[in-house]
């Protein structure tokens, strides 16, 4: 399994991020966790088509997780591209159909099929759609019990206890912050004697977290990485 960063930038430009996007690759399947704004354009620098994206899996229906969904959809319908598999929480569908609403001319081009279950298989590998803490309905995934990726959360123990090799996590807010529902150095720090992960990327920082990136890492005393766009690991 190999993982690719395309972007790990939030809602706001900061050091020419992209949006939130993961690139899975799993032997010749390839997945995409989240497509935020930019991701689209990642692929095309790494050497990704649009027709070699197999699935997506959407962790929550906010615009730097999903803004790049249609483009992608679209571009797959110029090319001639197979039917893309979408899963998504609960809403998933809905999401999609007002889509639709809003541009009537993509009905009946686009090919998609959506689904809303909380384990699949894709490529081999068996993936869990575990329930986070957000400000709207949001899923992380596990895959096959190597990686964890949270989305946008709270660090909280059922999420951050599950079983796997490598963690990605964000961490949005920087020190002194309410940790409703987003991740800050304190709140991740808590939960961390339930941590199963030999190693925690960090993801989704905003610019008041970069700023003090170095003081988190010191403070967190774990394994810990600031993923950067283009970053890769294998597992």
């Amino acid at each position: 399994m190999k993982v690719t960063f395309l972007g790990t930038g939030v809602a706001v430009p900061y050091e020419n991020r992209a949006q939130s996007s993961i690139l899975i690759e799993l032997d010749d399947f390839k997945i995409l966790i989240d497509c935020g704004i930019g991701s689209y354009h990642r692929l095309e620098q790494i050497g990704v088509g649009l027709a070699e994206i197999d699935a997506v899996c959407i962790t929550h229906h906010h615009l730097d997780h999903n803004g790049d969904l249609l483009n992608i959809l679209k571009a797959r319908w110029l090319l001639n591209c197979d039917t893309l598999k979408i899963f998504g929480p609960t809403g998933t569908k809905s999401f999609l159909e007002s889509f639709l609403e809003a541009y009537p001319y993509l009905r009946g081009k686009l090919k998609f099929e959506i689904e809303e279950r909380k384990e699949f298989t894709l490529g081999g590998a068996k993936f869990k759609a575990l329930p986070t803490i957000h400000s709207i309905e949001s899923q992380g995934y596990v895959i096959d019990n190597a990686l964890a990726i949270s989305g946008d959360t709270r660090a909280f123990k059922d999420f951050i206890s599950q079983e796997c090799d490598i963690m990605v996590h964000e961490l949005s807010l920087p020190f002194g912050y309410d940790a409703d529902y987003h991740t800050t150095p304190e709140n991740l720090k808590s939960q961390l004697e339930h941590c199963r992960a030999e190693k925690i990327y960090l993801t989704h920082l905003y610019p008041m977290a970069h700023v003090v990136k170095d003081e988190i890492l010191e403070f967190l005393e774990y394994d810990a990485v600031v993923a950067e766009d283009m970053m890769s690991f294998e597992l």
